[in-house]
């Protein structure tokens, strides 16, 4: 067994036997680390992961908090990453990188990565396809801005491997993810770019990523014309 599943299993028993009820402040990493004889980025990754499953709240300064999985569910919108939900679907994505360098972070993207102004980030754009079906158009634009720690990411070819693959192979993994969505009109050069006409609407995106260090370490827009997209939310209620 992974060692950071051992946390996990440890964490999910106390929740569903009522040890820890909603709101119970959990040991801190050290205190499970000592416990379990295992490296503090194990417990992290485990305690990571149960986070993003709605099991338990962070909140800065203060601990880690047992919540409850549906309170998360009812406030908040899950939008799987693009490449995962075509692979659901079945189909295969391609992609065609439009920008790929290091730049001076612009100032929003300073505010959203807690950067200064003096700061370099590496932007990648894309253009996603369903593949062997680029005569429908680009099915969203995506523009990322990575930190420091990910400028490794030079040395890839994004037209052949995802951001999440080339970032496996360096185990970094994006271990948070907060989105937010908001209706937006893409501006001329979106609109030349996704072969649209002028004005059109689309599904704009915009989300942070933290990795298992709990660092911030992406920052992502993505456009998703609205001639070209359906969403379907499904809820438990």
């Amino acid at each position: 067994m992974l060692l950071h599943n051992q946390v996990y299993n440890y964490i999910m028993k106390k929740i569903q036997d009522e040890e820890w009820p909603v709101g119970t402040k959990l040991p801190t990493e050290i205190e499970l680390a000592q416990q379990f004889g295992i490296s503090r980025p194990s417990v992290r990754t485990a305690m990571a992961r149960l986070v993003n499953e709605g099991y338990l709240n962070r909140i800065k300064g203060k601990g880690t908090f047992v919540t409850s999985p549906k309170e998360l569910e009812d406030s908040t919108i899950f939008i799987e990453s693009f490449d995962k939900e075509m692979k659901k679907r079945g189909k295969k994505v391609a992609s065609d990188v439009i920008e790929f360098r290091l730049l001076k972070a612009p100032e929003h993207v300073q505010k959203m990565l807690k950067l200064t102004p003096n700061d370099t980030v590496l932007k990648l754009t894309r253009l996603r396809y369903i593949e062997n079906s680029f005569n429908a158009g680009p099915i969203v634009m995506t523009t990322s801005y990575f930190t420091k720690k990910l400028f490794f990411l030079q040395n890839y070819d994004f037209t052949k491997i995802s951001v999440h693959a080339a970032m496996a192979e360096h185990d970094v993994y994006r271990r948070r993810l907060e989105k937010h969505i908001n209706i937006a009109q893409l501006d001329n050069r979106c609109c030349h770019l996704m072969e649209l006409p002028e004005k059109s609407m689309s599904l704009f995106i915009y989300s942070t990523v933290l990795d298992s260090d709990d660092e911030l370490v992406e920052y992502t827009e993505s456009y998703y014309p609205a001639s070209r997209n359906e969403f379907i939310l499904k809820l438990r209620i």
